[in-house]
């Protein structure tokens, strides 16, 4: 059998891009339309340049041999380009289209996760002007050739209304297309494993695990995004959940095909104030669910809350509170509106309380029962050893997790580091000092750590725990200035002494914004949805920032030992 590696898949790219060039003379009088190819980034960790240029040389050959389209010369696509800068809007790709006088005009990108590949590519009508989106993937490099030619089909179906042959149904489904079926990705083991020495397994399995099952995650296309938080919710009744992103300046509403998310609504945050978290809760129980934001500026929280009407309509249940806000579950009570004010000279005062609303307005109910200790963001209550007592799992700002009662006695704090945020309130907005060379603002940062996820994954009646852990060395040496390149999820047991692994991702290359558990209706298994922010070897965390989420079918029936 034929092996592909490194070196082969360039030479199989150059060997059918010399193939089908050859056939590009015979079509040259039907072609009618010009179509224009921009380069491909790359968002990876390593020089992937011989891949983007035969993704858009193979691209171009293709849809000019099966559809019949007068592709512009490159040498003269680069040298426009040069000429109008790095386009990001789309006024600024049609305006660069129409220049070369081309009627369509694709850019792309290649996206590395692990050993997988995402192709994602947009493709501009002049005539219409809003891009239509294209993507596809690839478990490993060797597969990098049919995922091309499935993304070439897709954009001549969609684009230009040219089938394709029976022949070419037998390629991989790109990941965003209907009919695909998600395979599981790892059986839980039983809670006795916790303490098994993990072996590694065989293929491309994206958990590390005793008996993983050689499968892989999908990915939804990339989005020019800064992902702060996300949430799900069936917002409209339509028997279908939302994703609910928000970045620093809205909360922007997608409907979901699979992979495919379609952007159908944003609703603004208040100008000056940075959304640093979202939470979605029927609080009101009138069978629509609640947006809860919680926003702040450097000195205190300006937080709202609102119902979603479709497109970019809200209807407000307050505004200008100055809470911070987190709807969250407690255990005996459902879920509960909880709040924190901000302190005089501090971003956030001891005290954290159930919220009472009424009349557009939100007041302080009973405290909660969490030390003083923990901040809002950085806590879940569930109890873990099922003894009908709370525990109360926080991570702290150095990144340790703890396990305690909610007295504030400490049962355990990990060695290891969990967590990593770029998000705060407080401080500046920039690294290290402030405008005024104080090292004061930048010091009294509070960072919001993503959410700690309290579920039953091995099926033994005790809750375990889900959180990620985002690597940097550098960035838990150096106070205020945060930058992860890769992360991983684990999940935790609590074994009666200390929380230890059951299993955890690969390394997922860029930064862990949040992540989701939406467990199926029969609770044997469920999807692990991870917000992502793709590398962008920027360390400015307020520059514009791509985005996508991967997709990871958790199974979680036990599985017997072979």
């Amino acid at each position: 059998m034929f092996k592909h590696t490194n070196r082969t898949v360039p030479f199989l790219l150059a060997a059918l891009l010399f193939a089908m060039h050859l056939v590009l003379p015979t079509i040259g009088a039907a072609q009618a339309w010009r179509i224009a190819f921009l380069p491909f980034k790359a968002n990876a960790p390593q020089d992937m340049s011989y891949l983007t240029t035969g993704i858009r040389d193979m691209l171009a050959s293709r849809l000019a041999s099966e559809v019949g389209l007068t592709v512009i010369d490159k040498t003269a696509v680069d040298k426009a380009l040069a000429a109008a800068g790095t386009p990001t809007q789309t006024e600024a790709f049609i305006k660069l289209g129409k220049s070369l006088q081309a009627d369509f005009l694709v850019t792309g990108s290649l996206t590395a996760m692990g050993s997988s590949l995402s192709l994602d590519a947009k493709v501009f009508e002049m005539a219409k002007g809003a891009p239509r989106n294209f993507y596809a993937t690839a478990k490993n490099e060797s597969e990098i050739i049919q995922s091309i030619d499935s993304l070439a089909w897709d954009i001549s179906e969609k684009i230009f209304s040219h089938k394709r042959p029976a022949t070419a149904l037998v390629q991989p489904q790109a990941a965003g297309q209907a009919g695909a079926q998600p395979q599981p990705q790892y059986a839980t083991a039983h809670p006795e494993r916790a303490f098994a020495s993990r072996t590694g397994t065989s293929g491309g399995s994206p958990f590390i695990y005793p008996k993983g099952i050689t499968s892989e995650f999908q990915k939804t296309q990339n989005m020019k995004l800064s992902l702060q938080f996300m949430e799900m919710a069936d917002l409209d009744g339509d028997g279908q959940d939302e994703v609910i992103f928000a970045d620093r300046e809205s909360v922007q509403i997608f409907k979901r095909d699979n992979t495919r998310l379609s952007k159908v609504g944003q609703i603004p945050g208040k100008v000056g104030y940075r959304i640093h978290a979202i939470t979605v809760a029927d609080l009101n129980k009138n069978g629509k669910p609640e947006i809860y934001v919680s926003a702040a500026d450097n000195k205190q929280p300006n937080s709202f809350a609102f119902e979603w009407l479709g497109a970019d309509k809200a209807n407000y249940l307050f505004q200008d509170v100055r809470w911070y806000l987190r709807a969250m579950p407690v255990p005996g009570e459902g879920v509960v509106l909880a709040g924190q004010r901000a302190d005089s000279n501090k971003a956030v005062a001891p005290g954290i309380y159930r919220l009472e609303q009424s009349g557009g307005a939100v007041k302080a109910g009973s405290p909660m029962e969490v030390p003083d200790s923990v901040n809002l963001f950085e806590f879940t209550i569930a109890d873990l050893d099922s003894d009908g007592s709370r525990e109360i799992i926080s991570i702290d700002q150095y990144d340790r997790l703890r396990v305690m009662r909610a007295g504030g006695t400490v049962l355990w704090k990990s060695d290891e580091f969990y967590g990593g945020t770029t998000r705060f309130i407080g401080g500046t907005e920039g690294f290290g000092a402030s405008k005024t060379g104080s090292q004061e603002d930048s010091s009294s940062r509070i960072y919001i750590p993503s959410r700690i996820i309290a579920y039953d994954v091995n099926g033994d009646g005790q809750q375990d725990i889900i959180i990620n852990k985002n690597l940097s060395t550098s960035s838990r040496l150096f106070e205020n200035m945060k930058n992860y390149p890769s992360g991983e999820i684990h999940a935790l047991s609590w074994n009666g002494l200390a929380l230890s692994e059951l299993w955890r991702t690969r390394k997922i290359d860029g930064y862990i914004v949040d992540y989701l558990l939406r467990p199926n209706a029969d609770k044997k298994g469920a999807e692990l949805l991870v917000g992502l922010t793709l590398n962008t070897g920027s360390l400015d965390m307020f520059a514009e920032q791509t985005s996508t989420m991967l997709i990871y079918q958790l199974d979680f029936s036990k599985k017997q030992e072979q």
